[in-house]
């Protein structure tokens, strides 16, 4: 093969190799749309294999848009615990009442529509809509941005997701753009992940670490709001609990930013100086 193959070639080595080494992932084997989007919002900047238990138990505690909704923040909270990124889970029962209230309890077909959703972005829509409702335009992840570079920009340093989508345009298989992007997820991550080809990508940046990071105090301060008597504790003892936590840890975060961000992202309620879930 050339340096740079043709995109009958491109096609051919990557289903070949996704037809004998492929992954059999649960949300692959539906065509639930709310299964699907669950899959998508749960696998945001989190590894798969922290995904799977993960998903199976949320598809049995809220098995529909309905259950979703109407669910308390604590039990979505306790079956998000261990993924991360806790708005991610808010944004979801928030995007279950729309559905809900809005579209009759059907996800909507539409990019343009899904994108409106509360933690849906431009790549999250795109992914819906393929594996979802079978639309064939193409989209760009860590793992699929990996496989293009590799293939075709091997000298490139710079390499923009524009000039990556040009080609991926041309290389989507529109019969089946959803075994396409599933054999290209599956490449990038199994074959091209402990490579440095991302790195030539101008949307490279390194991910910060999540230990002692804002994100893991977040964290921290819902473990001990969920560990309390009911859900429930003064807000002034939540601060002494995290101040002791920091001072142990040689972090100079501040207690109240910490409870204030989680405040407004809804995970965490004030009333009467008691902080609950």
């Amino acid at each position: 093969m050339k340096d740079v193959p043709t995109i009958e070639e491109f096609q051919q080595l990557i289903l070949k190799w996704y037809e004998e080494n492929g992954r059999i992932l649960p949300w692959r084997t539906t065509s639930s749309p709310y299964h699907i989007l669950i899959s998508e919002i749960m696998l945001q900047q989190t590894q798969v294999s922290r995904v799977i238990q993960k998903y199976n138990d949320f598809i049995k505690k809220f098995p529909d848009f309905s259950t979703l909704a109407s669910s308390s923040t604590k039990d979505l909270l306790s079956i998000w615990q261990g993924l991360g990124y806790w708005r991610r889970a808010k944004y979801l029962q928030e995007l279950a009442k729309q559905v809900i209230t809005k579209y009759n309890g059907k996800l909507p077909k539409n990019i343009e529509v899904l994108e409106t959703f509360p933690g849906i972005g431009p790549y999250t829509s795109r992914a819906i809509a393929c594996f979802a409702f079978g639309n064939n335009e193409p989209f760009i992840d860590t793992n699929i941005r990996r496989v293009y570079i590799h293939f075709f920009f091997p000298k490139e340093t710079k390499v923009t997701d524009k000039s990556i989508l040009t080609i991926a345009k041309k290389a989507v298989l529109k019969e089946s753009p959803k075994t396409w992007h599933y054999a290209l997820f599956d490449y990038g991550s199994q074959i091209l992940r402990k490579t440095s080809v991302n790195k030539r990508s101008t949307t490279y940046h390194n991910q910060s670490k999540f230990e002692k990071s804002f994100r893991f105090y977040r964290t921290k301060a819902i473990n001990i709001v969920m560990d309390s008597n009911n859900s429930r504790i003064l807000q002034k003892t939540l601060i002494y609990e995290l101040e002791k936590i920091f001072e142990k840890d040689s972090v100079s975060f501040q207690a109240k930013s910490i409870i204030d961000s989680l405040i407004h992202d809804r995970l965490f309620q004030l009333q009467k100086n008691m902080i609950s879930i």
